[in-house]
């Protein structure tokens, strides 16, 4: 396995990446199976190597096994030329807008061109999760897979329009929910008081009206990201979630992926990382990723050595 720099002009900007390239006859694949490339994006404003260089030891285990990976600096981060952000919040602001969309679906594009890969597995940590799943329905067939480490499916409440979408999706079941809570608690129904034990029907009433109006996601969720997310569902574009296990991330998928319908087995699969933080820069998170997602990529996406030869030479035969 080795490294090679790219240099792409994309949407007019010259965008810098690596390449961590298959060596033949060592991809573990099944025999048969299509070309499938791996596409890691900026974490947030951060290079394209990732925090603590997580991405480049994804791309070095992941090309060991037989797949070309491709981590690219987006436009203004990195080595990529471009408007550079004035600051973590405004770059935030700006990716809520769309600002590494039409970015994202033009890599997946040259990277089938360039080297000859049938389909883009696409993801990254955090903030990247935004464009990957925008970039869903517009990539079509050439989405192979959702890489979802820590996605951040909030809003930046500080923002206007961000407040707009979670009231007008949420917020008014919201507010039934509490004022119900609050009369049951004021006729002193809640607990196992006298009068709650005197009282179990209409507290089984007011219970039942409650649970109907509760938000069925977190009040600041990204109720259109959300909505991409459960279209990739529907295209039964597989999706690999990890996050630290018992933080903010993962009581949000959690409850995420309990207002989603039926979805096919496998389309979704959730990893949970003990003991770390949101970046996975603590504990064994490492290890646990680098084995977690080798094993649901071979898993959903074996190749074949003939494919890595023909990516090992820098493009289609």
């Amino acid at each position: 396995m080795v490294r090679t720099i790219l240099t792409w002009r994309i949407l007019g900007e010259n965008l810098v990446g690596t390449c961590h390239v298959p060596t033949p006859g060592r991809a573990g694949g099944l025999s048969g199976a299509p070309s499938v490339g791996i596409l890691l994006l900026n974490a947030g404003s951060a290079p394209r190597s990732g925090n603590s260089d997580l991405s480049v030891h994804i791309g070095d285990r992941l090309a060991l096994r037989g797949f070309p990976v491709f981590r690219f600096d987006l436009s203004g981060l990195g080595d990529s030329s471009g408007p550079i952000p004035t600051d973590v919040d405004a770059y935030w602001s700006e990716v809520q807008s769309g600002r590494n969309d039409e970015t994202t679906v033009a890599l997946i594009e040259r990277i089938r061109i360039e080297f000859g890969v049938a389909r883009v597995v696409v993801g990254g940590l955090c903030a990247a999760a935004l464009p990957t799943l925008r970039a869903v329905r517009r990539a079509g067939p050439a989405m192979a897979g959702l890489i979802l480490l820590e996605p951040s499916f909030r809003l930046d409440l500080r923002d206007a329009p961000g407040r707009g979408q979670a009231a007008a999706g949420i917020g008014p079941f919201a507010r039934i929910a509490a004022r119900l809570r609050r009369t049951s608690s004021a006729l002193g129904l809640r607990g196992e008081s006298r009068i709650a034990r005197m009282t179990r029907p209409l507290r089984a009433l007011l219970g039942g009206l409650e649970r109907r109006f509760e938000p069925l996601l977190p009040r600041d969720a990204n109720v259109l990201l959300i909505a991409r997310w459960q279209e990739s569902f529907v295209r039964e574009v597989r999706s690999l979630v990890m996050v630290a296990a018992g933080e903010r991330t993962d009581r949000y998928v959690t409850r995420i992926l309990e207002t989603m319908p039926a979805r096919a087995p496998g389309v979704v699969s959730c990893v949970r990382v003990p003991g770390t933080n949101h970046l996975f820069t603590s504990g064994a998170a490492r290890d646990v990723v680098l084995a977690a997602l080798e094993r649901w990529v071979m898993d959903g996406f074996g190749r074949n050595d003939e494919s890595a030869a023909v990516i090992a030479r820098g493009g289609t035969e």
